[in-house]
């Protein structure tokens, strides 16, 4: 058996939220074990290009991947992207504008706290610095620094307080982003079903995810640290049911969660992984 038979499908770097760096990822990928493994930051593909341009001599073999945010049925959900032809410039368009939507979230919730009289400004915030391996949102830090809260969590609330959050921001449909994926060739796999589909009714739960497969989607992130042996039972007879991707992650931000790389321990042979996979000599 290989020395390197994990795969991790799902890890953030400082490009986005995470704290390590590519270099750090991949140290930590050869030290557990992981002989598969993707950075698949927020509606970026530059953390997981580092990470591939780094990895030409490492018995790991790095995915291309990004994490797409969407928002339908009233709640947030990801659509992991892999492999995509990044000359595609509609494509690329694409992920950066879901990026920007991502990034004026916190813009708005800025000039609203600003026109509120709280002591922010969004020409400070322009030109406010942080230390990206604290991990989170430039936001985040940059209350912290302005002692409007204690902790990089205590700021997420302040999105919704102020009107700020995932619903207001424009973020595309599931099938959208599906439909942008497969134009550049890429394979999209919809990201922890268990977390985005917030119900505890079954029934709900495969219905939705089975709207999200009618959408084209390639497979389904299957394995991932919080879901329970019953739904990560339901996606994979969903996928066998209708031969699509088996995928694992651990969705590691680093210091910014308690999600370790490589986790769950998933056996890259145990996996359904057509297409994100290439077959080499050291796999």
């Amino acid at each position: 058996m290989s020395k390197f038979p994990f795969a991790d499908l799902h890890v953030h770097s400082f490009f986005s939220d995470g704290t390590f760096s590519p270099q750090e990822i991949l140290k930590i990928a050869e030290n557990c074990g992981v002989g598969l493994l993707a950075v698949a930051d927020h509606d970026t593909f530059e953390g997981s290009l580092k990470l591939c341009g780094i990895s030409d001599k490492s018995e790991v073999e790095c995915v291309p991947a990004a994490e797409i945010t969407c928002f339908e049925n009233g709640h947030q959900v990801h659509v992991l992207c892999y492999r995509p032809d990044l000359t595609n410039a509609d494509f690329t368009a694409f992920v950066a504008e879901g990026r920007k939507k991502l990034d004026m979230m916190s813009v708005r919730l800025i000039d609203k706290m600003e026109r509120s009289g709280i002591g922010v400004s969004i020409e400070e915030f322009d030109e406010f610095e942080y230390d990206r391996s604290g991990g989170g949102w430039k936001a985040l830090h940059y209350f912290i620094k302005k002692r409007l809260i204690d902790t990089l969590f205590d700021g997420f609330p302040l999105y919704d307080i102020y009107g700020c959050g995932y619903e207001t921001a424009g973020f595309p449909s599931v099938k959208t982003a599906i439909e942008k994926i497969h134009s550049a060739n890429g394979i999209a796999v919809i990201a922890h079903p268990g977390v985005s589909i917030q119900t505890e009714d079954k029934k709900l739960f495969l219905a939705e995810l089975r709207q999200f497969l009618a959408y084209g989607a390639d497979g389904v992130e299957c394995f991932y640290p919080e879901h329970s042996e019953e739904i990560t039972g339901l996606c994979e007879r969903l996928c066998d049911e209708k031969g699509l991707l088996k995928t694992c992650g651990s969705d590691c931000h680093g210091l910014f969660n308690s999600h370790p790389l490589g986790v769950p321990r998933k056996e890259i042979s145990s996996l359904r992984l057509e297409g994100i996979i290439h077959k080499t000599d050291k796999m």
